[in-house]
């Protein structure tokens, strides 16, 4: 759309867009004045941001009416980029994530520049005028905006039902911890084991090149390699749900020689703390979890929070290795008859679960319908700039219906000719371990990383996300008070709680 600029009877600059005026042609800063009067803020927010605000002239008088909030832009024009600095920050509606022209979508960077706290604490305003200018990329926005807010308040919600029980991971990690290797700069080609229905048509590839390749499982497709006899050098979880331990009990009996990487929050079984050596992973949000690790002398890996271990087993590796990194079984589909390649431990406890009323066929019909999770899974992957492109998929019979960005895929037949000229490894050259002391000490330091935690601010952020961000909102400075005070009280009969349980 053409963009004209012109000045106004005041002398201010101006502006119109296929004969539609952006800005008033007498006084644009009386015009911009009254827009910023006339807004409605049901809340204090953190962050305020206009959808295409043009030659931005109600920026000064935002800042008047929301000082301390940070004020930004959603451009529809490029013709207006000579003032986004004057902006605290500016987001074009469409924005290629790399070189390689894998479009971002705009949910995504807002969730990336604001969280899903800071999404939740911001104010969305259109300029009239551009609305009328753009009716269809003001849509999309508004469209954008609201699957960006909807991811966020899944993931709060996420946050607030799991907090405690991540927090409760954590003490028990750092307590039955013993036996830990630290991974070293991988030479050897990767391949990433995921659980998709693809996964068992990949298998006699990742077999012929077993001695080539250093192979990682993720934890839902440990039974599957098992079962094929395949042993990998490294399984990794993140999930701190209780069926991520249904996963993890293969571990018991077979794969014994297989470490562990885990974040400090996954669950893993008590027992195998004793028997297996652990890679411990420390997100780079996860503040309490590094004073832990500093606290014990303990060693740690730090990786990337995502919505699928998929996804931080990507970006881990990525910087831990200069070749080659395959994918097998990141279908982000579910196929006709199954949503996971077998055995899946999930899939075998609902398998005895199954009657004449609720059958097989009906659980398999589920698993093909649109699941919103793998959705968002996909367009992580389909947005993410790789650094290089050495990234690949492993598809099975049939190609996958969905691409991934820049991740190439590939036959099992390619995968195997790109390894042709590569010599065997040996995976114990990929680790360094080390031995944890237990007991008083142990116990007495992770105390005093709790107590100097304990009633803090950041620590009820993220134990109580949604009493903090109430909180922040409120207007009203006694409302306030009272929602911090309730954060702090359920803060404290937790920590009662937890020290009654075994660090007394």
């Amino acid at each position: 759309m053409a963009v004209e600029f012109f000045l106004a009877k005041n002398s201010s600059e101006s502006a119109k867009a296929n004969g539609i005026a952006l800005h008033s042609a007498y006084n644009p800063e009386i015009e911009a004045e009254r827009f910023a009067q006339g807004l409605d803020a049901s809340f204090v927010p953190a962050c305020v941001i206009v959808l295409e605000a043009a030659l931005g002239h109600c920026l000064p008088f935002l800042r008047e009416k929301f000082p301390g909030a940070k004020i930004g832009v959603i451009r529809f024009c490029e013709d207006f980029k000579s003032r986004d600095k004057e902006w605290d920050f500016a987001l074009s509606l469409r924005k290629a994530a790399s070189d390689r022209g894998a479009e971002e979508p705009l949910s995504e960077r807002l969730f990336l520049a604001l969280g899903e706290e800071g999404l939740y604490q911001t104010l969305f305003y259109e300029w009239p005028p551009s609305a009328r200018a753009w009716p269809e990329e003001t849509r999309i926005a508004w469209q954008e905006i609201k699957a960006a807010a909807q991811k966020a308040k899944a993931v709060l919600a996420t946050r607030e039902h799991f907090g405690k029980r991540w927090l409760k991971n954590k003490i028990h990690f750092f307590e039955r911890l013993q036996k830990t290797a630290i991974l070293k700069k991988i030479k050897a080609p990767l391949v990433i084991c995921a659980s998709g229905p693809s996964l068992e048509e990949t298998l006699p590839a990742i077999k012929a090149a077993r001695k080539k390749i250093f192979l990682c499982a993720l934890s839902s497709s440990a039974t599957v390699l098992a079962r094929f006899g395949l042993e990998p050098d490294l399984c990794m979880s993140c999930d701190g749900g209780w069926w991520a331990k249904k996963h993890l009990d293969i571990f018991r009996k077979r794969l014994l020689n297989c470490p562990l990487a885990l974040a400090t929050e996954a669950a893993l079984p008590a027992c195998l703390f004793k028997t297996k050596t652990i890679v411990p992973l420390c997100y780079d949000d996860d503040a309490l979890s590094k004073e832990f690790f500093d606290a014990l002398g303990v060693g740690c890996l730090f990786a990337r929070r995502n919505g699928t271990v998929s996804g931080s087993a990507l970006e881990l590796f990525e910087s831990l290795s200069d070749g080659p990194i395959f994918f097998a079984g990141l279908d982000m589909q579910a196929s006709k008859t199954r949503g996971h390649a077998r055995p899946n431990a999930l899939q075998t406890e609902s398998e005895a679960k199954d009657f004449r009323l609720f059958p097989k066929a009906t659980r398999a019909a589920r698993s093909a319908l649109k699941n919103e999770a793998l959705e968002i899974y996909a367009s992580w992957f389909s947005s993410f700039p790789l650094k290089e492109e050495r990234v690949f998929r492993i598809k099975g019979r049939e190609p996958f219906k969905r691409r991934l960005g820049s991740i190439e895929d590939i036959s099992a037949e390619d995968f195997l000719k790109k390894l042709e000229s590569q010599k065997d490894c040996e995976s114990a050259s990929f680790f360094t371990t080390a031995s944890l002391a237990n007991g008083k000490d142990k116990k007495r330091a992770m105390r005093q990383v709790l107590e100097k935690w304990r009633g803090s601010k950041e620590f009820l952020a993220e134990l109580f996300p949604a009493d903090c961000i109430m909180a922040a909102r409120e207007k009203d400075e006694q409302e306030k008070k009272r929602r911090l005070d309730a954060a702090r009280k359920k803060s404290e009969r937790l920590f009662q709680e937890i020290f009654k349980e075994g660090l007394d």
